[in-house]
């Protein structure tokens, strides 16, 4: 598993504060056993397999290739993850995590399970887009977060170049290299391999990526608003100050979070 975000140079990238790539590798039999959210929304994006979502809100969601478990666990929400090796034996996808505002933090938990077919996807010029939040192009992705943000799965065409436009020239961006057989070259200076990211400040307009390669390339975008507040880590805990992740453990230890196969007792 590679974590390309958080790093010390780029803390967050827009509201996005984690993201975790896993694979591609055979599924394995073991469970992700239930464990406590809170103040951020969870993102599972299925590039190969199938898995299943359940929760202490009673929410139990399925979904395979292309498709993405969503959960915003506002202010606690126990989950736990397992793979479907009656549908799929890889398992290959990223995990995200994005801060809520400070105003979503105490809200109600969520959730919803979006599949591939509800990806946005078209061909473009040197790529394939899937757009799973945000606006690009006139179109827009299923996934409407709480905080303004932009994230994009795209398949570089091999010997091809890709522009993209930022759609917000205010926000944050990120190119973060799924698969590529040799470096990328972005912008005719920086080069980019698998498992690498790179980031753009606030003002950038355009970036131009290259795959000299005869293979295709996977790259995901993802992006928004700055975040303006300081960050406080603990477990799966993201919030604005310790005394909310100390209120967080509270709920938590005391089941205001609900309970989901045993735990937390």
């Amino acid at each position: 598993m590679r974590r390309p975000l958080p790093i010390s140079a780029a803390p967050s990238v827009g509201p996005f504060v984690l993201m975790d790539h896993f694979g591609p590798v055979p599924a394995p039999s073991r469970k992700l056993e239930a464990h406590p959210h809170s103040g951020i929304e969870v993102m599972t994006y299925l590039i190969e397999g199938a898995n299943e979502h359940t929760d202490s809100l009673g929410n139990v969601g399925q979904i395979e290739s292309g498709g993405a478990q969503w959960m915003r666990a506002g202010r606690g929400i126990l989950h736990a993850e397992r793979n479907l090796l009656d549908r799929a034996t890889t398992m290959h996808g990223l995990q995200i995590w994005a801060k809520l505002p400070i105003e979503e933090q105490d809200g109600p938990p969520q959730y919803s399970a979006f599949q591939s077919e509800q990806m946005v996807e078209w061909k473009t010029s040197g790529a394939t887009v899937r757009l799973l939040s945000g606006k690009m192009d006139g179109r827009s992705g299923p996934m409407d977060l709480a905080s303004p943000a932009f994230m994009a799965h795209v398949y570089v065409d091999a010997e091809a170049t890709f522009e993209f436009v930022f759609p917000n020239t205010t926000h944050e961006y990120a190119f973060y290299v799924v698969q590529a057989a040799e470096p990328l070259v972005v912008d005719d200076k920086a080069r980019i391999g698998h498992g690498d990211m790179i980031r753009f400040e606030t003002g950038a307009q355009k970036a131009i990526l290259s795959n000299p390669t005869s293979q295709r390339a996977q790259i995901f975008i993802l992006g928004g608003e700055p975040i303006l507040t300081s960050l406080h880590f603990s477990g799966g805990f993201v919030l604005d100050s310790e005394a909310s992740i100390e209120k967080a453990y509270t709920r938590y230890h005391t089941g205001e979070m609900g309970r989901l196969d045993g735990v937390p007792f």
